[in-house]
């Protein structure tokens, strides 16, 4: 009953958007129209876009405004492993052949239908992680009382998710997803070792981040990006750590970019920090994108959002110096109301209304003032 009340939501989403008229939207709101239009003012540059997730798909007056405002979206949640993969149904077809993985799409595919009707693209997010993985992946049987599987198993298991991944969002949503998350947060931000301790170098080893990019180019759509993701880019040792690993997988050949997650606060990191990490990764030839971009401050006044929007700018002054590297912004959000941050207001749209901050403007504004 559930799917089948979503479907008709969407049907009736289909046949609402193209009817809404000035009347019908809010003034100075991501719902509005009349507001200028951050996709249309950073198209010469790079994609603009935003994370959005099955709760807000619940919103129409806010979805009304995503194809007007971003050209890009990705799951917040319902592409992650947790949501992907059918542990119940891989469970049963463990009594016969331990490396099967079933895997359900349920969570993801409203989304990705809305957007393909929109003709907004489709960032994934994300293939392997040590949060939001189910445990049961790499257990016997997928069963928690059973040991861990053997290495040669848990890659087979691997290549196995991956490639149904692959295969379902390509035979259904062709040329949708134009990149990928392949691999996110697996580099330690302190401590003796390179990357963080977690069930994957647990199961298979160091190298699972190097057979996980091997398995997403081999059955990736052909023109698909294969994107590494981080966040604390700009600090030591993380920054000469992801810069280590980054030329281990440019060295195999399957990695065609690095993904800044930007969580950061008015005060940290600096400029010259982030434009120093901006300019050691942009060194070694990839592509780039901004894929969670927010910017937290310490109260909802006015004094303080004027504060964030200097530090929208100047991070986005940072952003279009290496325009001609950069695939897509996207913030990590859409209204502060829904953000994971919503008691630090991080987002360009405030409330659960969504009307636009200050640095809303401003991010337009320098669109429109800088010179390429």
């Amino acid at each position: 009953m559930k799917l089948k009340r979503v479907a008709l939501f969407l049907l009736a989403l289909t046949l609402f958007l193209p009817c809404l008229s000035s009347a019908d939207e809010e003034l100075g709101t991501v719902y509005n129209k009349g507001l200028p239009s951050l996709r249309d003012a950073y198209a010469d540059y790079f994609d603009f876009g935003a994370a959005i997730t099955g709760t807000e798909m619940n919103d129409i007056s806010q979805l009304r405004g995503l194809s007007y405002q971003f050209s890009i979206l990705t799951c917040g949640n319902e592409m992650k492993p947790e949501a992907l993969l059918d542990v119940a149904e891989s469970r049963k077809l463990a009594r016969e052949d331990d490396t099967a993985v079933a895997t359900r799409f349920n969570s993801c595919k409203y989304i990705l239908k809305f957007a393909q009707g929109q003709g907004i693209k489709m960032h994934g997010h994300v293939l392997v992680w040590h949060s939001q993985t189910p445990e049961a992946f790499f257990h016997v049987g997928y069963d928690l009382k059973q040991p861990f599987v053997s290495r040669e198993v848990m890659l087979a298991r691997l290549e196995n998710y991956i490639r149904q991944v692959m295969e379902y969002t390509h035979e259904n949503f062709p040329g949708l997803i134009v990149s990928w998350d392949v691999v996110n947060e697996a580099v330690a931000d302190n401590g003796p070792n390179e990357l963080r301790e977690s069930n994957w170098t647990k199961v298979v080893g160091q190298d699972f981040i190097e057979r996980a990019f091997e398995y997403a180019r081999k059955y990736a759509e052909e023109g698909t990006l294969l994107y590494y993701n981080d966040y604390s880019t700009p600090y030591e040792p993380k920054l000469t750590r992801i810069c280590s690993l980054l030329d281990r997988l440019i060295a195999e050949g399957n990695i065609d970019g690095y993904g800044f997650q930007c969580h950061y606060s008015t005060g940290t990191p600096s400029m010259q920090q982030v434009g120093m990490a901006f300019a050691r990764i942009s060194a070694k030839g990839l592509r780039l994108r901004v894929s969670e971009l927010d910017v937290k401050i310490n109260a909802n006044t006015e004094a303080w959002r004027n504060i964030q929007a200097d530090t929208y700018e100047n991070l986005f002054r940072i952003f279009l110096r290496y325009a001609d590297k950069i695939e897509a912004v996207q913030v990590w959000g859409i209204v502060d109301s829904r953000s994971w941050l919503s008691t630090e207001y991080p987002l360009l749209f405030s409330g659960s209304h969504g009307y636009a901050k200050p640095a809303f403007y401003r991010l337009i504004q320098l669109a429109k003032a800088w010179k390429k």
